[in-house]
């Protein structure tokens, strides 16, 4: 009963995002390295009983900037009107993907060099064979996600006077230790203002409760830069995945995704829970589980560390999830409509047994990586 009461006094104390849930973005996410196996299995059973996990070490750190150097290979290479520079960031206004969740799916980034590095680290996949009991797993061909650093956006910074924005910034600041409430106000207008900031609170899942009542899909991430309140990040509402059956009666699509009205009891007595990571961490997440990406909370630092004056981003991660080949229902038109997709350079979503393309403007030309046996089999769904 002390516990019970000591977490509702922890929720009652808690800030809202903002669309009204209770949100806790301090807390420091317990992490399992993949290193050890015992870990591991214990990193798993936070999946099993929680919804979500965070396992640490599946990329070093050569590996982690091996992605990144890719990723930023691939922006670079995006043909007019991208003329994207890393370190340039006024070459970051003109950006491919959907803004308002800091999602790359276009020309091709699911079937890019750098997805392909990451999805076939050994790792990756020997903490999924752990996750179903299989190696014989299909890998996702989904794309990437970026954070631009808002804060620092030039564009918005040429337009708004300095000293008025420090006079709202800290007006802001100042009403919100009187009205704690008021800071979602404060969120909004930096929103509003500030096309580089992506808009968060989107909860839904990403699987079906009326076709798919069961376990049958866990997300994952890859984190390549540092994850926190600075940055914004993942969010789930712990042990949700429990309470997947309550969203039969919402349920109004066919098919796998839906948001979550905030008037469901899930959200209104849960709450959200913004998962901290490191370079290399892979995150997990049931697809029951109620989740959604969120800008940061906290401003980020206006001078990089170290005074380093060349400009980062906030956010850079790699979309990956494998699931057995024996999830398909009908395995050889997946195989021949997967292999088409690596042909054609096209971003599939995060459903690996299941075929459906993902993205708006796609690659023009037929893809010229030379695939490793290793990345075929991952098409493939063989070991």
């Amino acid at each position: 009963m002390a516990n019970l009461a000591a977490r509702n006094q922890d929720r009652e104390m808690m800030e809202v995002d903002r669309v009204g849930v209770k949100i806790d973005y301090r807390t420091v996410s317990q992490r399992f390295s993949c290193q050890d196996p015992q870990t591991l299995a214990d990193g798993l059973r936070h999946l099993q009983q929680h919804g979500y996990t965070v396992i640490s070490d599946v990329l070093d750190e050569s590996e982690v900037n091996i992605a990144k150097n890719l990723i930023w290979q691939h922006l670079e290479g995006l043909k007019s009107p991208y003329k994207i520079k890393r370190g340039q960031i006024q070459t970051w206004n003109q950006w491919p993907g959907r803004h308002e969740a800091g999602i790359v799916e276009d020309f091709g980034s699911g079937n890019s060099q750098a997805q392909w590095f990451v999805r076939s680290v050994p790792a990756v996949k020997d903490v999924f064979a752990e996750i179903w009991q299989t190696r014989d797993l299909l890998c996702s061909m989904d794309g990437i996600g970026i954070f631009r650093p808002w804060h620092l956006n030039p564009q918005v910074q040429r337009k708004n006077n300095k000293f008025i924005m420090l006079f709202l910034h800290l007006t802001i600041k100042f009403m919100t230790i009187l009205f704690p409430f008021l800071h979602i106000i404060g969120r909004d207008i930096e929103n509003n203002t500030n096309p580089w900031k992506t808009v968060g609170a989107n909860w839904h899942v990403d699987q079906s409760p009326v076709t798919k009542p069961d376990r049958v899909c866990v997300q994952g991430i890859i984190n390549l830069l540092p994850a926190d309140e600075t940055t914004g990040g993942l969010m789930v509402i712990p042990g949700s995945h429990n309470r997947f059956h309550e969203l039969l009666s919402i349920w109004k699509k066919t098919g796998n995704n839906s948001k979550i009205p905030l008037s469901h009891e899930i959200l209104q007595e849960g709450y959200g829970l913004l998962i901290h990571a490191q370079p290399g961490d892979l995150l997990l997440w049931d697809s029951r589980t109620v989740h959604c990406n969120t800008p940061s909370f906290v401003t980020p630092r206006q001078q990089p560390l170290n005074n380093d004056p060349i400009p980062s981003l906030l956010r850079m991660i790699s979309y990956v999830c494998m699931t057995p080949l024996a999830f398909a229902e009908n395995p050889d038109e997946l195989i021949n409509r997967r292999l088409d997709a690596f042909r054609y350079r096209l971003t599939t979503s995060h459903w690996p047994h299941e075929y459906q393309t993902m993205g708006g403007e796609i690659s023009r030309g037929e893809n010229t990586i030379e695939l490793t046996d290793y990345q075929r089999n991952l098409i493939l769904g063989v070991d």
